[in-house]
C-alpha cells in the first residue's frame, strides 16, 4: 500500500454565503468543470447535529443557522482525512425530520475537494485547508424568496415558518457569523448571475493540477 506521505494531497475550495445564496448550485457547477481530473463535493450542510430526542417546540426555537447547529469536530476530521488522501463517510442529514439517517456517502479523495456551506470561511481550522476561498454574495430579498420556494415546496413547511426563521435566526446569523468571513474570500461572485459564469469565475482562482 502506498504510504500516505507519498499520496497527492487534494486542493481545497470553499465556497461560503449566506442561506439560499445559490452556494451549492455553483459548487456543482465548479464540481463539474474540474472533472475530470475529479472533484468531490462536500455539503457543511451533512453536519447539522441530529434532534432525535428534541420535543416539537424544542425543534420550533432550534437555530439552525447558528454555527453551534453543526458538528465542525467531525466535519474538520473528515477534511483532515481527505487531505491525508484518505476517503471520508460524510453523513446524511434528514431536513424533513430534523435527523441523521443510518446512511453514509462515501467522499473519495479526488484532485479537488468543494467545501459548501454557510461557515467554511467561518471557522478558522477549516479556513485554514482551503487554498482557494469563495464568497457568494447575494441580497436578502432574492435570498428569502428562494429559501421560500425551497423550504415550502421541498420540505413541506408552512410558509409563516419560513418568514419568521429567515427574519429571527437565518439573517441575524448572516450578519454575525457569514458576512464578516466575505474578508477571506479570494473572490466574491454574484449568486444572481447564471450558474456558469460564477463556476468559470471560481475556476479562474485555481492552481489546476
Amino acid at each position: 500500500m502506498e504510504p500516505v506521505s507519498d499520496v497527492k494531497r487534494p486542493y481545497f475550495i470553499g465556497i461560503a454565503g449566506g442561506s439560499c445564496s445559490g452556494k451549492t448550485t455553483i459548487a456543482r457547477g465548479v464540481v463539474r468543470r474540474l472533472t475530470p481530473p475529479g472533484a468531490a463535493l462536500v455539503s457543511i450542510d451533512s453536519y447539522y447535529r441530529g434532534l432525535e430526542s428534541a420535543a416539537p417546540e424544542d425543534i420550533d426555537r432550534y437555530n439552525f443557522d447558528d454555527p453551534a447547529a453543526l458538528d465542525s469536530t467531525l466535519l474538520l476530521s473528515h477534511l483532515r482525512q481527505l487531505a491525508a488522501g484518505r476517503a471520508a463517510d460524510i453523513p446524511v442529514y434528514d431536513f424533513k425530520t430534523h435527523k441523521r439517517t443510518d446512511r453514509t456517502e462515501r467522499v473519495e479523495a479526488l484532485a479537488y475537494i468543494v467545501v459548501e456551506g454557510l461557515f467554511p470561511l467561518h471557522w478558522d481550522e477549516v479556513r485554514s485547508l482551503l487554498r482557494t476561498r469563495v464568497f457568494v454574495d447575494v441580497p436578502h430579498s432574492v435570498c428569502l424568496e428562494r429559501r421560500l420556494r425551497r423550504d415550502v415546496v421541498e420540505r413541506g413547511r408552512p410558509r409563516e415558518e419560513v418568514i419568521r426563521r429567515y427574519s429571527e435566526m437565518a439573517r441575524p446569523m448572516y450578519e454575525k457569523y457569514v458576512l464578516p468571513s466575505r474578508r477571506y474570500a479570494d473572490v466574491v461572485v454574484d449568486g444572481e448571475k447564471p450558474v456558469e459564469e460564477s463556476a468559470e469565475a471560481v475556476v479562474a482562482n485555481v492552481k489546476i493540477c
